[in-house]
C-alpha cells in the first residue's frame, strides 16, 4: 500500500507536523462529495509518523509517542516530509550529526529513488547534512544562514524565497508555510487535483504556478465547487445557478481572470484524477473513465488524449514502463 513518511526531529514543532497530518485527513475530503470514488485516496494512502532517531515521535511541549516504524525498516514512500523542529542554537547543529547518520544515508538512498522530500525550517539542515543540496540553494530562514555556511558551504541559502525546489527535493524557509509545502508535496507525487484541493481548503500561504488559485475570488469559488463534485455528472448551468450568476457571467468571468473556461477545467480536472488511477491502479480504461465522471469512454479518450498527447493505455504503458538501463 503506498504511504507517506513524515520525519521528526526531536522536538518537532507541532503546528508543522500538524500540516501532514491534516493534509493527508483531507485527501479524502477530495472525494467525500464525489460518490463514485468513496474514500479511495484515502484507503490506499496511509501516513508514517517517523523520528529521525530513535523510536519515538517527541514534539515541543514533552509530549512523545511510539513511532510508527523504524527507518530502517521503512521502505517506498511516496513523499517524505521532513516538519520543522526546535533548534535554539543553529550552530550547535554539528553535535547532533553523529547521531543523524543512518537518517541522513536514508535520505540519500530515497532521494536516488527519486521519493519527492521536502523540509520545513531547520530540517533543511538534514538535507544539507545529506549531501543533496550540494551546488543547489534552498530556502533558508535567516537565522539558519550563518550555521549553512559554516557547515555546508557548499549549500546556497536563499532567504528571499519562502520555499524552492531543486529537482526532487523542497525547502520552506518559514515554519507558518509548512501547509503550503505540503500541499506542493502532494501536486507532485500525486497529481494537481490533490494539491490545489489542498490549497483551497486551507490557504496555507503564497502560491504560485499550478498550484495558484485564481485571483478572482468569485472563480475560485467557482473552481472549488467543481473540484468538490468533478466524477459527477452536472452542467455548467448548474454551478452557475449556485454562484447566482448566469451561464455567460460565469464564463466572462472566468475570461476575465485568465482561467480556463468553466467547461475545460473541468476536463482538467478530470484529466488530471484520471492520471492518478491509471498510475496507481490496475484499474481499466473503462472504469477509470467511470469514475472520473465520464458515461462515455470514447469522450474520454478523446478529452485525456487532446491534453496529454497519448491515449489512456499508452500514458499508462509509458508510465509503467522499465527503466533502460545505462549504456
Amino acid at each position: 500500500m503506498p504511504f507517506l513518511a513524515a520525519v521528526v526531529t526531536s522536538p518537532g514543532y507541532v503546528a508543522s507536523l500538524g500540516a501532514m497530518i491534516d493534509a493527508h485527513a483531507r485527501i479524502g475530503e477530495v472525494f467525500a462529495t464525489n460518490p463514485a470514488l468513496g474514500d479511495y485516496t484515502r484507503m490506499q494512502t496511509g501516513l508514517r509518523l517517523l523520528a529521525a532517531e530513535g523510536e519515538r515521535v517527541e514534539l515541543v511541549g514533552g509530549r512523545a509517542f511510539p513511532a510508527d516504524g523504524r527507518l530502517a525498516d521503512t521502505t517506498a514512500p511516496r513523499l517524505i516530509f521532513l516538519p520543522s523542529f526546535q533548534l535554539p542554537d543553529p550552530d550547535a547543529f554539528d553535535q547532533r550529526l553523529p547521531a543523524f547518520a543512518p537518517f541522513h544515508r536514508w535520505l540519500r538512498e530515497r532521494s536516488a529513488e527519486g521519493v519527492q522530500i521536502g523540509a520545513c525550517g531547520a530540517s533543511v539542515l538534514h538535507l544539507a547534512a545529506a549531501g543533496l543540496l550540494d551546488g543547489a540553494g534552498c530556502a533558508a530562514s535567516p537565522r539558519l544562514v550563518g550555521a549553512l555556511r559554516r557547515l555546508f558551504p557548499r549549500v546556497q541559502a536563499d532567504t528571499d524565497n519562502v520555499i524552492r525546489r531543486a529537482g526532487n527535493l523542497w525547502t520552506c524557509s518559514r515554519d507558518a508555510d509548512s501547509a503550503a509545502l505540503v500541499a506542493r508535496l502532494f501536486a507532485e507525487a500525486f497529481s494537481l487535483t490533490l494539491g490545489r484541493s489542498l490549497a483551497a481548503r486551507e490557504p496555507p500561504g503564497p502560491l504560485a504556478g499550478p498550484l495558484a488559485a485564481a485571483t478572482d475570488p468569485f472563480v475560485a469559488r467557482a473552481q472549488l465547487w467543481i473540484r468538490d463534485r468533478f466524477t459527477q455528472r452536472f452542467r455548467i448551468s448548474d454551478l452557475a445557478r449556485d454562484l447566482g450568476v448566469s451561464h455567460q457571467s460565469l464564463i466572462r468571468r472566468f475570461r476575465a481572470a485568465g482561467s480556463a473556461s468553466p467547461r475545460e477545467f473541468v476536463q482538467r480536472t478530470r484529466v488530471d484524477a484520471a492520471l492518478s488511477m491509471l498510475a496507481e491502479t490496475n484499474r481499466s480504461v473503462t472504469e477509470i473513465a467511470q469514475l472520473v465522471g465520464y458515461a462515455d469512454v470514447p469522450s474520454f479518450r478523446r478529452v485525456f488524449t487532446a491534453a496529454t498527447g497519448v491515449s489512456p493505455s499508452a500514458w499508462r504503458r509509458a508510465r509503467r514502463a522499465p527503466p533502460r538501463a545505462p549504456s
